[in-house]
């Protein structure tokens, strides 16, 4: 009788153990999913905002220096600058990665210098000087994007061998994927307008009309990768469908945009509506559950 009663309860207790190995792994991919108190993916879209932050700033700079009485470009430029200081602080807050740390220090040291510039008064000279130092921030800020998504690929070596979860892993490195494609062509959309003015007579180099086509040609390139992604919603697709019929509007005043044919207020408020549709799209992206 002892040893029918044994064999039962010893297969119970294997039983048990295995629930709590498995819970264990379900729990440390959950725990694997954060940055600080952030989600990676929240991470990764609060990161690539910054890189749209530097092209909003610039341009809304540029757009004041024949439109200086324009009240609400001027709360953009000041609200951008208060939410890019905070975001690059929360950013830091939540990070022990030494590279992430690093790259975030980097593009403060940067911000210093190019707070100065658009803090003062509106001026040809001064806007060559954001010119220059606009791509060296955009640069640091592109950096901490990826030094996040190498952060999130280290969060799960434990785990990418063990072929029960490997799935899990590259579907979610591929949404954070997604989630950089998408928050890049917000950035895309403010540096299309920052060139557009760049371009202008009084500040244009021998540079700005090729900066202006690299921006044009990286979003059209982009564009088509949202059709096909797997994580779609119809949510989603409704938002991609969107930003289609926005971004095709301007595809067919392509003329107009490399000949400064549109008015600086058409071309400031295009670029702000195709930016929150490509904000709406990383927002639902970032949402996505794996």
């Amino acid at each position: 009788m002892k040893n029918k009663t044994k064999a039962p309860r010893s297969i119970l207790i294997l039983f048990v153990i295995g629930l709590v190995y498995t819970s264990s792994l379900s729990l440390h991919a959950q725990l694997n999913d954060k940055y600080g108190s952030l989600s990676f993916n929240n991470a990764i879209n609060v990161s690539g905002k910054q890189r749209m932050l530097t092209q909003k700033m610039s341009k809304a700079y540029l757009y004041l220096l024949k439109n200086a009485n324009d009240v609400k470009v001027k709360r953009d430029l000041l609200s951008s600058k208060i939410i890019f200081e905070e975001q690059n602080r929360v950013l830091l807050q939540n990070t022990q990665f030494k590279g992430t740390i690093e790259k975030l220090t980097r593009v403060n040291e940067i911000w210093k210098e190019f707070k100065i510039l658009i803090e003062t008064q509106p001026s040809y000279d001064n806007a060559k000087k954001v010119i220059e130092t606009n791509t060296d921030l955009l640069k640091a800020a592109d950096a901490v994007v990826s030094s996040i998504i190498i952060e999130s690929k280290n969060s799960f070596q434990s785990i990418k061998d063990d072929i029960n979860e490997s799935y899990l892993v590259e579907d979610r490195l591929e949404l954070e994927g997604i989630i950089n494609i998408s928050g890049r062509q917000r950035m895309l959309s403010q540096r299309l307008a920052f060139y557009y003015y760049a371009n202008q007579m009084e500040l244009k180099n021998k540079n700005s009309y090729q900066m202006l086509n690299n921006a044009f040609h990286e979003l059209d390139g982009a564009i088509n990768k949202f059709l096909i992604c797997k994580f779609n919603t119809p949510e989603i697709d409704e938002k991609i469908g969107l930003t289609f019929s926005q971004w095709n509007m301007i595809k067919k005043n392509r003329d107009k945009l490399n000949n400064q044919k549109f008015t600086d207020e058409e071309i400031y408020k295009m670029s702000n509506e195709l930016t929150r549709l490509f904000n709406d799209i990383t927002y639902l992206y970032e949402k996505v559950k794996i």
